[in-house]
């Protein structure tokens, strides 16, 4: 690719993408990713660390929804907060072909600008979308993110940004292009090993990154100019492993998407890090399979991939590094009998339980990365018995689609901690219904009552 011909390439397809015209299974992927982060969103606002953060930030009355006040406020302090939450409970979204987590972060940014700027949700949608597949090419050609660096606030940041822009500009190509370009040249670079050491500044990671991406689109559209290039002379050589530009465009036909990757988005069905949803499916199977309690266990040998090992948390201080602990989400399944975020509270009573867990490395299992995160378990009962399971496609993944039941429970579930249960389904009901020319009003409503 010569200097900039994939930024304007990937300009001129978000600037053409008009919800109307998006296929219908884009459209249902597109409706239900939008509801996930809006429960993973409403679930982590009322987690003790994002009280308190509000609570700091003081933030003033204004036009666009603070998910966790049900409320109006400045766009800005909107689009902090909601987005700060989507890390809490370790359920936001992924997708298959590079890590990180495109539509959780994308949501905060396109609600807090529709409502500001008075956009209807065709607009929102279109700008979601167009943000998602520009975010998604750019995270495939960098061949995957340096060991060092966390996927929150990476390759996902250019698509906040041409979403932003897309809105702002009404999907002008010069100010998406501006933006793409921009914000790449403005690259944001994040500790991996906070969450898993339970740093919960963590938390800032999506909201920095969606806060700073809005910026960079209202720096475009105002008329201020990128430096051309630096998509590929400066961000795809320095934040990716394997940069290959020649990715950027791929799935780009007369300047229009002709492959949607927003259909390789998954979604998380545990309330832990995705490298160990092997591990957790192949708990909840045995428990399933055998009716096991906590007084059955006598040893649980957990064997996964190196990956997984490399951030696995031996003795999580708090919930945060625990939803990247094997022996802390297996402890807290086998507890409760399933995995779920008030297990994760009580490390301390789980401690007994978690001593008879061992994590270890299997190297045989490495070949089914990264496309799998495989996880083998077996338990040694007190009776002598003993039982495994091994997963090698979580539930949720591309290989394993979450259901339309499953991914409908999910954000149901995690709307009701914060609307209940009637206010959860008008919630869910508004989004399903999302996508016409009119105002995003009724959205508004139902997440303020």
């Amino acid at each position: 690719m010569t200097s900039d011909s994939a930024a304007i390439s990937l300009a001129a397809a978000a600037a053409n993408t008009r919800w109307a015209d998006v296929p219908k299974n884009v459209q249902t992927m597109t409706l239900d990713l939008f509801a996930d982060a809006l429960g993973v969103i409403a679930g982590g606002a009322a987690h003790p660390t994002m009280r308190s953060l509000s609570s700091t930030i003081k933030a003033p009355d204004g036009p666009s929804t603070l998910i966790g006040e049900k409320r109006g406020a400045a766009m800005r302090d909107a689009l902090l907060l909601n987005a700060a939450t989507t890390t809490v409970l370790q359920r936001q979204d992924g997708y298959a072909h590079a890590k990180g987590h495109p539509a959780s972060q994308l949501v905060p940014v396109v609600l807090a600008l529709t409502e500001q700027h008075e956009k209807s949700s065709a607009d929102m949608l279109s700008a979601l979308v167009a943000g998602y597949e520009v975010a998604t090419r750019i995270g495939v050609a960098l061949g995957g993110v340096p060991p060092h660096l966390h996927d929150n606030g990476n390759w996902a940041t250019i698509g906040h940004a041409a979403a932003a822009a897309h809105l702002l500009s009404s999907g002008k190509v010069e100010v998406i292009a501006a933006a793409i370009i921009g914000a790449a040249s403005l690259a944001l670079s994040f500790d991996r090993f906070t969450t898993a050491g339970g740093a919960t500044m963590h938390h800032l990671y999506p909201a920095m990154a969606t806060t700073q991406a809005v910026a960079v689109a209202e720096g475009a559209i105002s008329g201020l100019t990128p430096l051309p290039g630096s998509l590929e002379r400066f961000y795809g050589p320095h934040l990716g492993t394997t940069f290959n530009s020649s990715l950027l465009a791929d799935g780009i036909d007369n300047e229009a998407w002709s492959r949607f990757e927003i259909l390789n988005g998954y979604f998380k069905l545990h309330p832990s890090c995705a490298h160990l949803h092997g591990v957790n499916d192949a708990v909840d199977k045995l428990i399933a399979a055998h009716g096991i309690t906590e007084t059955d266990i006598a040893s649980v040998d957990v064997a996964t991939f190196g990956e997984a090992m490399e951030i696995d948390t031996d003795t999580p201080a708090n919930d945060l590094a625990a939803r990247f602990s094997a022996k802390a989400t297996v402890a807290a399944a086998i507890r409760h009998g399933q995995l779920d975020d008030d297990g994760l509270l009580d490390l301390k009573s789980l401690q007994p339980l978690m001593d008879k867990i061992t994590p270890r490395h299997d190297p045989t299992l490495d070949k089914h990365t990264p496309a799998g995160r495989p996880g083998v378990v077996t338990m040694t009962l007190e009776n002598g018995t003993t039982v495994s399971e091994n997963v090698i496609y979580p539930r949720g993944t591309a290989q394993t689609l979450a259901t339309a039941e499953e991914r409908k429970d999910k954000a149901l579930t995690l709307l009701a901690r914060h609307f209940g249960g009637e206010g959860s389904v008008t919630v869910y009901d508004t989004v399903m219904e999302l996508g016409t020319d009119r105002s995003i009003a009724p959205l508004t409503e139902a997440l303020r009552s």
